[in-house]
């Protein structure tokens, strides 16, 4: 069809544009004669005797339906249709990116001529005023703690604004690639400028003010940020991003008022251009030159009230962009108001209005030197920067004496990332990775290191300006690399025309937000001795310096938490007796539930003490001191104690301080009140939570007279078993007879509240039993002591017929015998399940010998049932299903076993019969309401 359309035969011969255009008619009349054909058949198709004339409107609708499914798919895939979409796309996608561009181009802007700005003040400041270019004057007069000397290279501002702009490049180069954000922006780590002096003061002290001096200086520089960087790295490879939150916040504060002082001291030197210090000199030298600080003060001033103005009710600025865009007009404001008062450049430039002029540009003339264009910036300071890190001329005794400095460095330069990442994230509402950013980071700093650059970091207010403004990607990121390196060319020569004030009242600026956010922002948020320690920080910090103050720090976290927990957390969280919490024995006899009960010798003599928290050598003389006082008080009295029970479960850690305290305590209860009986309780299986052996030292008896160590258990089956009290026959404790004589016990470690609650209730009723016959309750008590088989039936009903007795209380007996009548033997072996959790209820069980184990299926809740107890009986009676599911816990376990046919028939023909067992079921779920463990102080449950 194109062929034979009415274009010349070589289509080729025409012009590339005619042969578009001869293409597209081409392609048009080969469209529509494809249509025609295609009408045509479907005509003939659906109205073969029809004149199309006559053809329906619906017709032509399913006509254009098969046209849209036929023709334009096969046009569309023709070569030269391909080639004609993918140039409109091509075209449409360089269209997008280009408006993409330019709508990212205000962010891109913004952001350099931050990094311009903040990069003058702080470019500057680095080296120590007193440490001057040759072209500036220098005193004769030095002292041991000031720096006055000559610096070894001229442009001393160039160099700094270049070391600045240096290190914000490594860092946005390494977060373009490395960071998760889609628009982070990097920044020399400003903070730091007061380790950098710090290192310089060493520097100085050591070499002097020579080229040498500088070459270590810079070598500090770039393993300090290695070593930053390095850091970063590990704790983000390790994914141990978490780590760098342990700081203590209070610290952190101090240390944040600290630097806004020191800041505001390098406002004042930047200012002036001299050194300041709070001495008398430096203040009345401030006065006689207060005309440059004076313009800073103004305009800080003004920033500040009409910051207020601008501000909601929460004090949060209506217009973010306000302050940079205040900054940005100082300079033309400036020299608006040199030539109203009609103050020439040279005048102003001799005042001290400007920093010192580059050899490429002076300000007083605005002439450049003769060299022509771009060439005039290519001298050798522009890569001073690398140059005067000369390895030869390094001082190792410097780099040794600097590391405790350079340890500090490294510690408070973590403390940006975690403020910044997370911020940052919540304002973007990104995911942020800790670990990730961590690694950046560290790319980020070692790359900076490596060529003797200062470190970096992602700073949460550019980054957050340039997200608003619209900057995201890697291109325009990208872009702001390639435009902060034609800053770092001619950023210097820019800086030699911006006034002093610009560079002071920034500085002042951040200072002062520094210094409220420390000391002022911080009333109220933080106690009294943690409020103390701020102050104190930044004291030192402003007195001594930055190692000075994180040491301070150091010293303050470590008091502050010894304060606070001796102050706010008792480590004695309650007290009660037995009366009220009692352990989950209840099935004891009558005998024994009358001694337990007995107001003078009864549970009402057991105390119990529960401790929290950490113990140590700052709050362990307050358990000392607490439980003395309760002692003396119940001394003589009804309510003196017998047995105290000392609960550790809900103590975290212990020192050895505290552990040797503990056993002299135990010492004194025996000796000095007369305590018979001391239980501790670890709370867990693994012991207390010490390195001291502190169970064996407590499980140790107290010499006195009639004491019996009830942990040096006999292994051997020739002993007597009461409850949890166990005495070996050959003991003294036994008279002639058999029977266990008027004794005193000693101390016992248990793992549990209830096991020692267990352990003293059956010591009362040892200890209250005059005589305990090996023929009587003895020997239902030691059962599970003796093998089964040298039992008969006749005595293993009888087990059967105490434990249901006990069971059951005021009871008749021949109703107890009646019932047990319908109980029948079974024997289960180790593992054996007995039930299954939902199966049916077909039986209740009473338990003689051995134990079970019963557990919720798909959890790791256990609960162990002991001898002389039911199990069972509430599916039995209600008709549920099992709960859970039951197994043989103990090599054997022997069992009474009432059916649900044998309960039918009791509680059709035998209702009172039957009322034992609802007793029983109602009984035991009182208990279950009424038994707390040891969370009985938290969960403020009380009996009912």
């Amino acid at each position: 069809s194109l062929v034979e359309s009415n274009k010349p035969s070589n289509i080729l011969e025409l012009s590339s544009e005619s042969r578009r255009e001869a293409a597209a008619e081409m392609l048009d009349a080969g469209k529509q004669r494809h249509r025609r054909s295609i009408i045509d058949v479907t005509l003939t198709e659906r109205t073969p005797l029809q004149n199309p004339a006559s053809i329906q409107k619906k017709d032509y609708t399913l006509i254009i339906e098969k046209l849209d499914k036929t023709v334009e798919p096969i046009f569309e895939n023709l070569p030269f249709q391909q080639s004609v979409k993918r140039r409109k796309t091509c075209r449409r996608e360089w269209k997008n990116q280009i408006l993409s561009g330019t709508a990212q181009l205000p962010a891109i802007f913004l952001v350099c001529l931050l990094n311009l700005m903040i990069s003058i003040p702080f470019g500057v400041s680095y080296f120590p005023v007193g440490w001057k270019t040759a072209s500036e004057s220098v005193s004769t007069d030095v002292s041991e703690d000031d720096v006055n000397g000559v610096f070894p290279l001229d442009n001393k501002e160039a160099l700094g604004i270049r070391m600045f702009l240096f290190a914000t490049v490594i860092g946005q180069l390494a977060m373009t690639f490395a960071s998760r954000f889609a628009n982070p922006i990097s920044l020399q780590m400003v903070e730091n400028v007061p380790f950098y002096h710090a290192l310089a003061f060493i520097v100085i002290k050591e070499q002097g003010y020579g080229m040498d001096a500088l070459a270590s200086l810079f070598f500090l520089f770039g393993l300090s940020s290695v070593f930053v960087g390095l850091v970063f790295y590990t704790l983000g490879k390790l994914e141990l991003g978490k780590v760098v939150y342990f700081f203590p916040s209070h610290v952190l504060v101090g240390c944040i008022g600290g630097i806004g002082v020191f800041i505001s001291f390098t406002a004042i030197e930047v200012s002036l251009d001299t050194s300041f210090s709070l001495d008398q000199e430096s203040f009345e030298y401030l006065l006689r030159n207060f005309h440059l600080f004076g313009v800073v003060l103004g305009f800080e001033v003004v920033l500040r009230i009409l910051n207020l103005m601008i501000s909601d009710e929460n004090g949060h600025s209506k217009f973010p962009l306000f302050t940079p865009i205040y900054f940005c007009m100082i300079t033309p404001l400036f020299y608006l108001g040199l030539w109203l008062f009609q103050i020439n450049m040279e005048t102003a430039v001799d005042a001290g209005y400007f920093f010192p002029a580059s050899d490429v540009c002076d300000p007083d003339s605005f002439n450049c030197d003769n060299r022509s264009g771009w060439m005039s910036y290519f001298n050798e300071d522009l890569v001073a920067v690398w140059s005067v890190l000369d390895l030869k001329l390094v001082s190792w005794t410097v780099v040794i004496k600097s590391i405790p400095t350079i340890v500090a460095l490294t510690a408070f330069s973590l403390i940006h990332v975690p403020i910044n990442i997370p911020s940052f994230a919540i304002s973007t509402d990104v995911d942020a990775d800790m670990n990730a950013e961590l690694i950046a980071h560290g790319y980020s700093n070692v790359f900076s290191g490596m060529f003797g650059g200062l470190q970096n970091y992602m700073t949460y207010s550019n980054s957050v300006l340039y997200a608003k403004s619209g900057g995201v990607g890697r291109k325009s990121s990208i872009t702001v690399v390639i435009l902060t390196i034609v800053l770092f060319v001619v950023g210097p020569t820019i800086a030699t025309f911006i006034p002093r004030c610009m560079a002071g009242c920034l500085l002042l600026h951040i200072a002062v937000d520094l210094v409220l956010e420390g000391l002022y922002d911080s009333i109220g948020s933080y106690d009294s001795w943690e409020y103390f320690s701020i102050w104190a920080i930044t004291l030192v910090m402003t007195t001594f310096g930055m190692t000075a103050a994180l040491v301070a720090g150091l010293f303050s976290a470590m008091a502050t938490y010894a304060i606070q927990s001796i102050t706010y957390h008792n480590p004695i969280k309650g007290r009660m007796t037995a009366s009220t919490l009692r352990s989950s024995r209840w099935n004891r006899s009558v005998e024994a539930l009358s001694v337990l009960e007995d107001p003078k010798a009864g549970r009402n003599r057991i105390l119990i003490l529960q401790l929290q928290g950490h113990l140590f050598f700052g709050n362990v003389a307050q358990i000392a001191g607490g439980i003395k006082a309760l002692l003396s008080r119940a001394k003589n009295t009804d309510e003196e104690p017998v047995v105290i029970i000392i609960d550790f479960t809900l103590v975290v850690g212990m020192d050895s301080s505290a552990a040797h305290a503990i056993v002299k305590l135990k010492k004194v209860m025996h000796q000095t009140f007369g305590v018979e009986v001391t239980i501790f309780v670890t709370g867990t299986c693994e012991g207390f939570p010490c390195e001291y052996a502190l169970s064996q030292e407590l499980a140790k008896s107290i010499e006195v007279t009639g004491v019996v160590d009830w942990n040096d258990i006999s292994e051997s089956h020739q002993e007597l078993t009461r409850g949890s009290i166990t005495v070996s026959r050959d003991s003294e404790s036994l008279d002639a007879s058999g029977s266990i004589k008027d004794i005193r016990f000693s101390n016992k470690v248990c793992e549990s509240l209830d096991a020692a609650l267990i352990f003293a209730e059956d010591m009362l009723i040892a200890r209250s039993s005059k005589i305990l016959s090996i023929d009587d309750d003895l020997r239902y008590d030691a059962f599970q002591h003796i093998p089964c088989r040298i039992l008969t039936l006749d005595e293993e009903e009888a087990v059967a017929f105490k434990y249901l007795s006990n069971l059951c209380k005021n009871t008749l007996e021949h109703d107890v015998r009646d019932l047990l009548s319908y109980f029948k033997r079974e024997l289960y072996k180790f593992n054996d399940v007995i039930w299954t959790q939902s199966s049916e209820s077909n039986s209740a069980k009473l338990l003689l010998s051995g134990t079970v184990m019963s557990h919720l299926d798909g959890t790791d809740t256990t609960e162990e049932v002991h001898r002389g107890n039911m199990f069972g009986e509430l599916g039995l009676v209600e008709g549920m299903a099992r709960l859970s599911t039951v197994v043989c816990n103990s090599e054997t376990a022997l069992v009474y076993s009432l059916s649900r046919e044998s309960w039918e028939i009791i509680r059709n023909e035998k209702p009172r019969v039957a009322r034992i067992l609802d007793e029983i079921v109602i009984r035991y779920l009182a208990h279950r309401v009424q038994h707390v463990s040891n969370r009985i102080f938290e969960t403020r449950c009380l009996p009912i």
